[in-house]
């Protein structure tokens, strides 16, 4: 596969798209030329905020297989493709590791693991049949590199993220699909506020966008854990 893609025209499919940094790579990826599906849980927020002409909004849950499958069909119905895949719909609890219960292990562990592990599979399934450079980009987070306290459950999903897209990397080498992942530190998101309430975040959404942009025409380069450290790229600017 070739070092770098050119984004113009290709089709992006985001998870967890309609607010925070899917959102701003939603926009990154279209004033690049892209076209892109939003699938996220609410949509409300985006009435009149994209070009329709370029812009597939779906309302879903990343773990409804069914769901996710419809989506990505209506996707590469309307675009007649499926090129790039980010991961981003995610979930936390901050709470002591001793107090969570399975609830809260379940909740987290599903959308973030098993809801990126269903729209990988359906995404690859379209993806290994077209022609053309593709791409899976996960959203991590610094937390899945190094695990923050009390969010345990949190920094051990976003490491999962890290080690699958490794695997699959090797895996699907002789494929046409390129896997990497981006990992972000604190952003100002409303989970970072929610989360942190007072905490000072390192990056805004659209910093660590263009980040993601980068890294997935290639202009970024992911290390050799095939990971792409957002605090690391900006501290060394």
């Amino acid at each position: 596969m070739g070092e770098n893609m050119e984004i113009s025209g290709k089709t992006a499919f985001i998870t967890g798209g309609a607010r925070g940094i899917g959102f701003a790579v939603a926009k990154k990826f279209l004033e690049a030329g892209a076209k892109v599906t939003i699938f996220s849980k609410t949509t409300s927020n985006l009435e009149g905020e994209l070009d329709k002409d370029k812009t597939l909004i779906i309302e879903g849950d990343v773990t409804n297989r069914e769901s996710v499958r419809e989506a990505i069909a209506e996707t590469v119905q309307k675009f007649g493709s499926l090129d790039i895949l980010v991961n981003n719909a995610g979930v936390a609890k901050r709470e002591w590791f001793m107090e969570t219960d399975e609830k809260d292990w379940d909740f987290v562990i599903d959308v973030n693991l098993k809801g990126a592990f269903i729209v990988a599979q359906e995404a690859i399934k379209i993806m290994r049949e077209e022609k053309g450079e593709k791409l899976v980009l996960n959203i991590a987070s610094g937390a899945g590199i190094r695990g923050v306290d009390e969010i345990a459950v949190y920094s051990a999903t976003k490491a999962g993220m890290i080690v699958w897209a490794q695997a699959l990397g090797d895996e699907l080498k002789d494929t046409n699909i390129k896997f990497i992942t981006v990992a972000p530190g604190a952003t100002d998101t409303k989970m970072f506020r929610d989360l942190f309430p007072g905490e000072k975040p390192y990056n805004t959404s659209e910093e660590v966008a263009g980040v993601v942009l980068g890294a997935a025409t290639g202009e970024i380069k992911p290390d050799e854990r095939l990971v792409v450290d957002v605090f690391r790229h900006f501290q060394n600017r």
